[in-house]
């Protein structure tokens, strides 16, 4: 049988999502959790790769068993055999067909700035402070604008890891303020690595008056990345929800 799971995870203890040799990572976390109570090797496959210190709200990953068990011991029993970092939020039956990542429709991220010059310690670790920032708020509505559509984004993926075609397709980004907090969220149905962080960083050299709208578009057409802004810090990004054709937590939504 096929399970779904949503995950939610404080990303500064892992190495990001997927598992490597030698570091500790967020899917190899939750497979050692199934695998020590299902009585049997549980391989899970994620919805979006998540990067070293990001964190998540809403990954989803999928697994199948030989031999099912109720939703409500998944959740349990696998929290756990969990670390504290992890949580398993909700579980679902889902069809033989589904794969998370590859059934996805669509993923948000949500990035969080804090421009005051004093930051609370409860938030410290999930924002980018950027102390006594002063961005012009209508230049990164304008950049939100942009970066909406479909575009070659290759000057905003790590270089080692920029697949020959760097082309995708950006749903929606939008920004709002209160106070000393920014948030983006950022929507689309496949990212390169690094994107959304180098996309504010570059963001926050235009908010900064560094580099101009028309740079972003010339950015937007294929450049290197080089050519393109900073990697923003890790821990001010989260991967908010993942969306499907079909909700999969009915009492909650998608």
């Amino acid at each position: 049988m096929k399970y779904a799971i949503k995950i939610a995870y404080d990303g500064r203890a892992f190495s990001g999502w997927q598992k490597q040799p030698g570091r500790t990572t967020v899917q190899e976390s939750v497979e050692k959790a199934l695998t020590a109570f299902c009585h049997e090797d549980v391989s899970v496959h994620g919805a979006g790769r998540t990067d070293k210190g990001v964190h998540a709200l809403g990954q989803v990953a999928s697994f199948e068993l030989k031999y099912p068990l109720p939703l409500e011991t998944i959740i349990s029993a696998g929290n756990a055999h969990l670390p504290d970092q992890i949580r398993l939020m909700e579980a679902a039956h889902v069809d033989d067909s589904f794969h998370a990542r590859y059934s996805a429709l669509w993923r948000e991220y949500v990035y969080h700035v804090w421009t005051g010059a004093s930051c609370y310690p409860h938030i410290r670790n999930y924002v980018w402070w950027k102390r006594r920032a002063d961005w012009d708020m209508e230049k990164v509505r304008s950049a939100c604008r942009k970066f909406t559509g479909t575009h070659d984004f290759r000057a905003f993926c790590r270089a080692i890891e920029c697949p020959p075609n760097a082309v995708r397709d950006i749903a929606r980004m939008t920004v709002a303020k209160r106070g000393p907090l920014i948030r983006f969220r950022i929507r689309g149905k496949a990212f390169l690595t690094n994107m959304v962080r180098i996309m504010i960083g570059t963001t926050d050299h235009i908010a900064a008056g560094d580099c101009s709208l028309e740079f972003l578009d010339y950015l937007l057409r294929g450049a290197h990345r080089e050519e393109g802004g900073p990697t923003a810090p890790a821990q001010g990004l989260i991967l908010q929800k993942i969306g499907y054709d079909v909700p999969l937590w009915p009492s909650v939504g998608s």
